[in-house]
């Protein structure tokens, strides 16, 4: 049966300055225009200083031919607070060694020897879900515990329980005045302008750099295994010589902690609320599993087996993509499409838009995995799908998201089958991570 999930709708005429930044705060998708599902490029009039941007060769543009044009300006305001100058949010050379020092962590033969840590992350919650006995299951708040349990015990381990909460307090913090947040990023907004929930942002900043820097001091204090904690505090800089401070590694640290489990965790949320609503396609998924794995708990060797797994997370990424929107501002003059862009004008990248673009994909707001099936997926055009960015700045971390999201949903279909709770559809709510709006519970069942 053909499934179409909730959606946004995007609103009917042309918003003016005050019913954009009031939808904006409730949900940044809904000051996506119309034209950004159907069009290359978008500007409200001629000359002013926002572009929407959804053309394949345009993004090229933007995201790798041009890219020293355009900056993650916004981004950087935004999420600098917090994770300061690291990975996500650094430009240029700065950008670029940090990159390197963080690259040998994420080779796809490495990765694949975490699958047994994933697995069993899959039946820690399978665990949880048996005990106390009862069907309905808050499937969003679960699965973010078993991601950060995935990423704290390969990439970043540490003896310290206590990060776990301070993380978890942090993270609702931010999202629950994070529209504000993003509305002043976007229009520049001075940092000393008031706004809700700012005090307890900053005071959710100086736990979470706190709890970080405790881990730091007790990896020097005890040493630890070659982890990416570990590369980063013996990387070099390759012109000047010199290492991380700990300020930095406390930047980098961080952005690893928040996205390196709270994408993956978006995305699997989003592939079991779908699987809930597609029975035929959860029997598929289940019956997949069985033949590959054999009964056996999941293997290195089976993930690239998992066809259908993978097919259905794709297809679930294009309909909910873990980051639904990013944006680059322009610091020279240049033009896109024939449009002029000015130096200072904001470029947005509405990927939950261009994932639904009617002139790319057909019926495009439904749910049909066969999408990413090996032959249609090679025909795809590279600007047409991007749940990880594009470009040299594509997401350092997309294999080891797909390999965990395909290795932890693939152990919890051999056990349970998920089917809808009571209570209503799920909203896809923009906080720079795509969530539910409300959360997700779903009715878990064993076999």
């Amino acid at each position: 049966m053909r499934l179409v999930p909730p959606r946004v709708v995007p609103p009917a005429k042309p918003l003016g300055r005050l019913a954009f930044a009031a939808r904006f705060v409730r949900n940044p998708l809904e000051v996506v225009p119309r034209e950004a599902y159907e069009a290359d490029f978008f500007r409200a009039e001629e000359g002013a200083a926002r572009a929407w941007v959804m053309g394949p060769a345009l993004l090229k543009q933007v995201l790798l031919d041009e890219r020293e044009k355009f900056h993650k300006l916004t981004q950087i305001r935004l999420l600098s607070p917090l994770l300061g100058h690291g990975l996500l949010t650094s430009e240029g050379a700065e950008w670029k060694w940090q990159r390197q020092a963080c690259a040998p962590m994420f080779r796809h033969h490495d990765l694949l020897g975490f699958v047994p840590v994933f697995v069993r992350a899959a039946q820690g919650l399978l665990a949880r879900w048996r005990t106390p006995p009862r069907s309905v299951q808050q499937v969003d708040r679960d699965i973010t515990r078993a991601t950060f349990e995935v990423i704290s015990a390969t990439l970043l381990p540490s003896a310290d329980a206590t990060i776990g909460p301070v993380l978890e307090q942090s993270i609702a913090t931010f999202q629950r005045s994070g529209g504000w947040a993003q509305l002043y990023a976007s229009v520049r907004a001075p940092h000393w302008l008031p706004r809700p929930g700012i005090s307890a942002g900053r005071r959710a900043v100086v736990a979470l750099r706190a709890a970080v820097a405790a881990l730091i001091r007790e990896r020097r204090a005890g040493g630890g295994p070659d982890d990416l904690m570990q590369r980063l505090m013996v990387a070099r800089d390759p012109e000047s010589g010199q290492a991380m401070d700990d300020a930095r590694l406390i930047d980098n640290l961080l952005t690893f902690y928040l996205a390196g489990h709270e994408t993956t965790a978006r995305a699997l949320c989003w592939t079991l609320y779908l699987l809930s609503r597609s029975p035929e396609w959860s029997a598929a998924l289940g019956e997949e599993v069985a033949r590959v794995a054999g009964g056996e708990p999941v293997a290195a060797a089976h993930i690239e087996r998992l066809v259908l797994v993978q097919q259905v997370l794709k297809e679930s990424m294009r309909l909910y993509p873990p980051v639904p929107m990013m944006s680059r501002q322009a610091v020279a003059d240049t033009t896109l499409g024939g449009h002029a862009i000015r130096a200072g004008s904001s470029v947005i990248i509405p990927i939950y838009a261009i994932q639904r673009h009617a002139a790319r994909w057909e019926d495009p707001h439904a749910f049909d995995p066969a999408r990413f099936a090996p032959e249609r997926e090679a025909a795809l055009g590279r600007y047409q799908y991007l749940p990880f960015g594009a470009g040299p700045r594509i997401c350092i971390g997309m294999a080891f998201a797909m390999i965990e999201a395909t290795a932890i949903l693939a152990a919890l279909l051999q056990q349970a089958r998920f089917s809808p709770a009571p209570g209503p559809e799920p909203y896809p709510l923009a906080r720079v991570t795509l969530l539910p709006r409300g959360g997700l519970s779903l009715r878990v069942s064993f076999k």
